[in-house]
């Protein structure tokens, strides 16, 4: 049973994204483009934030934590900054922010997914596996595009000084702290839909106000 819902989580933690990125594009036609660069510029922003990660200890937990919190914030919050502010100026459109972060959800949620199917047959898989990553990848998702969907508002209204260094705190608290409860799954939950749903708030907030910049 629990190779089987390491294959469930690992499939809810693939498809996920694809079947919203499906949804959004029939429900309002717009270019997927933006979810494909998204996932591509993610490759080296993961690959050289991984590797400074790896000069991290872990003598001292708070400070690993808030050390990985600000890298991750730094990097993802920065790389959409620059990928939507340059290489993709010319979709200005809102929902082309929506676009670009769940691209952007892809690819955090492929890897978990890969992570997942990869622990078949080892016998490490914990027995939550399958609520946990379907969770995850709905969580993750949200709080990717709420964030993509700040630092857009932030770049379309001219506010971006504002606005990326608040996308940035928001996703190093959000991971210093996961990082620093992953002991308790409990609190994990509870902290990501408390912090997610307060982003997607604003995220809503910002997403209405540009209806007349769009």
């Amino acid at each position: 049973m629990t190779d089987i819902n390491c294959l469930l989580a690992g499939l809810a933690r693939l498809l996920v994204p694809v079947l919203l990125l499906i949804f959004w594009h029939k429900r309002t036609g717009v270019r997927i483009f933006p979810a494909i660069a998204a996932f591509l510029v993610c490759l080296p922003v993961f690959t050289i934030a991984g590797l400074i990660r790896t000069g991290f200890t872990q003598n001292d937990l708070l400070s690993f934590c808030l050390k990985q919190g600000l890298l991750y914030g730094i990097f993802e919050e920065g790389s959409k900054y620059l990928a939507l502010r340059f290489l993709l100026s010319s979709y200005d459109d809102r929902r082309d922010a929506v676009t670009y972060g769940i691209g952007h959800g892809a690819f955090e949620s492929f890897s978990g997914g890969i992570a997942c199917i990869n622990l078949i047959s080892t016998g490490r898989a914990a027995p939550g596996i399958l609520p946990v990553n379907l969770f995850t990848a709905v969580e993750g998702a949200a709080f990717a595009i709420a964030l993509t969907v700040l630092i857009f508002y932030g770049i379309q209204t001219g506010r971006s000084k504002i606005m990326l260094p608040v996308a940035i705190f928001l996703h190093f608290i959000s991971n210093a702290t996961t990082t620093l409860y992953s002991f308790s799954t409990p609190i994990v939950v509870i902290k990501s839909t408390v912090i997610t749903a307060g982003i997607c708030y604003a995220a809503y907030r910002c997403f209405l106000k540009l209806r007349g910049e769009s």
